[in-house]
């Protein structure tokens, strides 16, 4: 969503960078607020639909019309930057309040689903692959048959291609929504009621999360990662087409290339990936391979040191962004699957189960700082000097250098924070399956107690 809307906002509606930035980082900063509080909601909801799909259910329409809003403002806005402002931090809101209605909940499931290791990095595994195909293959199709050249006019500059595009996210936000919630439907008599977590204070549990050291760890990798995730969704639609001067062709196969690459490399080597390597040393390896891969390619096109063959550059575009994204999949799977098993170190220190508030809590802090990121970079466009409706090959040299540094050493050194926190978390098969051993002792302890009772 971000690498359209800032490029929508701002270069083609016209609104100001900062303006733009500014609804963006808002509505993760309120999205970042919201995730606990519905996290710590759907813990303790009670309904004969379960804990979570209630949620869920609520949230589809909502956000389908949120995003049709979203790329469709009215003519009356348009010529005013603070109308247009409003109309993008309102309808902004009512995507990410309805996405954090769904997708929390969502999330949740998949700690309560299975229990086991190695099944809970497949389930996450699973999940993010799907996700990343659906949103690359709709992004590359748009890009393909909604936003290409079309008699001479560059279609990514045409604002009824965006009107379009929303009613097409709103529809795809419908169809694949239904899907989740049937495909989840048969485990609701099989998940959690959550019983104890009904006593006590929300904002108590939210944050006697923050007692466990390996959360603490994995929170501080989320805001490091979630700067990073900011500042690239904001800026990556702009330096393809400024930076490296790609036509919507080449930007669309950027887009689903290299991802689908990605996908199918971690389809098929992800069950040797996790038989070699535990999830915290997988963690590690996709921070430090993810930062060594920021600091080569756009150094080598400041310095004007890539061949003048411009499909041998596309090649290495295409290699680092699909590197970029096999890391980022893979890591991904990790923290979801390692965020499982610190849910179950959760309840053997408090006694509840807080898959919502655990998950919530970790993403919090990466949506918060991924805000700022967006305030960030929408400012940053403007500070550069990139005017509304400037054509590829038509920007100074201020420019093509402040995207270049910003897109690679810039995130490298944001990405020095993840990796550290990385080698701080301490967690192990081993270690999880005492865990579990210890759990299962104390619901055997109870149920013999309650059987004595009787």
């Amino acid at each position: 969503m971000g690498v359209f809307i800032l490029f929508y906002y701002k270069q083609v509606l016209g609104l100001s960078g900062t303006l733009t930035g500014l609804a963006i980082a808002i509505s993760i900063i309120w999205d970042g607020i919201s995730d606990p509080i519905i996290g710590a909601w759907s813990d303790r909801l009670r309904s004969a639909l379960g804990r979570r799909h209630p949620l869920m259910i609520a949230a589809v329409i909502p956000l389908a019309a949120g995003f049709v809003m979203l790329y469709g403002p009215p003519e009356n806005v348009l010529s005013d930057q603070g109308q247009l402002f409003a109309w993008l931090l309102i309808s902004i809101l009512l995507v990410r309040t309805a996405l954090t209605f769904f997708m929390v909940p969502y999330l949740a499931l998949g700690a309560e689903i299975t229990n086991g290791y190695h099944e809970r990095t497949q389930l996450a595994g699973m999940r993010t692959i799907m996700a990343w195909f659906i949103g690359t293959l709709a992004s590359a199709i748009a890009l393909i048959f909604l936003f290409n050249e079309e008699n001479g006019l560059d279609g990514r500059f045409v604002i009824d291609n965006y009107h379009f595009f929303g009613w097409i996210n709103g529809f795809l936000v419908i169809l694949f929504s239904l899907i989740c919630i049937a495909g989840t439907w048969q485990y609701i008599p099989k998940l959690s009621s959550g019983v104890a977590n009904t006593s006590g204070n929300m904002l108590r549990d939210l944050f006697s999360t923050f007692r466990n050291k390996n959360f603490r760890y994995m929170v501080i990798l989320d805001m490091g990662l979630g700067g990073i995730g900011g500042i690239t969704a904001t800026l990556l639609m702009v330096t393809y087409t400024y930076f490296w001067q790609l036509d919507a062709t080449q930007t669309s196969i950027l887009f689903a290339g290299p991802i689908i690459v990605a996908i199918l490399l971690v389809a098929v080597f992800s069950g040797l990936l996790n038989r070699l390597f535990e999830k915290q040393q997988l963690l590690r390896l996709t921070c430090a391979l993810t930062t060594i891969n920021l600091l080569w390619l756009t150094p080598l096109k400041l310095f004007d040191l890539l061949p003048d063959n411009s499909a041998v550059v596309f090649a290495l575009i295409y290699a680092n962004w699909a590197v970029h994204v096999t890391m980022t999949i893979l890591r991904v799977i990790a923290v979801q699957s390692l965020l499982a098993d610190i849910v179950d170190e959760q309840e053997l220190a408090t006694g509840k189960r807080q898959e919502g508030v655990i998950f919530a809590a970790a993403f919090f802090s990466a949506k918060f700082i991924s805000g700022f990121g967006y305030l960030i970079a929408g400012p940053f466009l403007d500070l550069i000097g990139l005017q509304a409706g400037a054509r590829p090959g038509e920007v100074s040299s201020t420019v093509l250098w402040g995207l270049g540094l910003i897109m690679g050493p810039g995130l490298a050194i944001i990405m020095l924070l993840p990796l550290w926190m990385s080698f701080k978390v301490k967690m192990s098969h081993a270690s999880q399956l005492e865990v579990r051993q210890a759990l299962s002792q104390r619901q055997q302890a109870a149920e013999s107690g309650n059987n004595a009772t009787d």
